[in-house]
């Protein structure tokens, strides 16, 4: 028995260890790095939408983004994403105060990824917990969970083809669950929802974002947002 004992403590002992073998914040830092080399780009984006009480007609628009926070979109009328959101980056997980724990090695869709956690630290902000699912060696984020106060929780999938190195992804596919969601304010567009649905106050569905014909660090001006206002 104390044998046993001692076996249990030395295995934890070792997992504890190799787990202290890898830095949350170095592995995030690489990540961040890699994000900020990208000063500008456009790409044609299109949206599909399956939501279990609306129907939503496919959309297009091409997307303008210039660092750090600069977004123009040109789109054929409909968007149900709110432009911030067509411009994804984990980075907005990151801007504010937040500590890091490096979890344990895992798999997403067959790629060596590091789990990381991520907690705010400041009681205003709405997320409570991320997971980011980042490949160990391309130091891309393949995979993101977050909890949050008001908008239960979200998953977000990211693949990658072309643009890798640029941490650009080719699709992003956003699945939720939530009691309650509110619909984002100045959605537009034609569509149809079942009341039945609405009333029972439960939403369950998924967004994909295709990407595609991106253009990076081409010399986007100022101005050229400007003219979005």
């Amino acid at each position: 028995m104390i044998k046993l004992l001692w076996i249990i403590i030395l295995l934890l002992s070792q997992t504890i260890l190799f787990a202290q073998s890898f830095d949350a914040d170095e592995i995030l830092n690489k990540v961040k790095s890699k994000i900020n080399s990208v000063e500008d780009y456009s790409a044609d984006v299109t949206i599909k939408v399956d939501v279990n009480f609306l129907k939503v007609p496919e959309s297009h628009a091409k997307l303008y983004f210039k660092q750090p926070d600069k977004i123009k979109m040109e789109s054929d009328g409909f968007a149900l994403l709110p432009r911030q959101g067509l411009n994804f980056s984990p980075l907005y997980l990151l801007r504010e105060d937040y500590t890091s724990l490096y979890a344990k090695e895992d798999t997403v869709n067959g790629y060596s990824v590091h789990l990381i956690k991520i907690l705010p630290l400041s009681d205003s902000s709405n997320v409570i917990l991320s997971n980011l699912y980042i490949d160990q060696t391309e130091l891309i984020v393949r995979k993101i969970e977050t909890t949050t106060k008001n908008s239960g929780t979200v998953t977000l999938e990211l693949t990658y083809e072309n643009e890798a190195e640029h941490a650009l992804p080719s699709e992003m596919k956003i699945t939720f669950k939530v009691e309650q969601m509110n619909l984002p304010p100045g959605m537009t567009g034609e569509f149809e929802t079942n009341q039945e649905t609405q009333k029972d106050g439960k939403l369950t569905g998924s967004v994909i974002v295709e990407y595609k014909n991106y253009l990076v660090n081409s010399g986007l001006s100022d101005e050229f947002f400007e003219d979005d206002k």
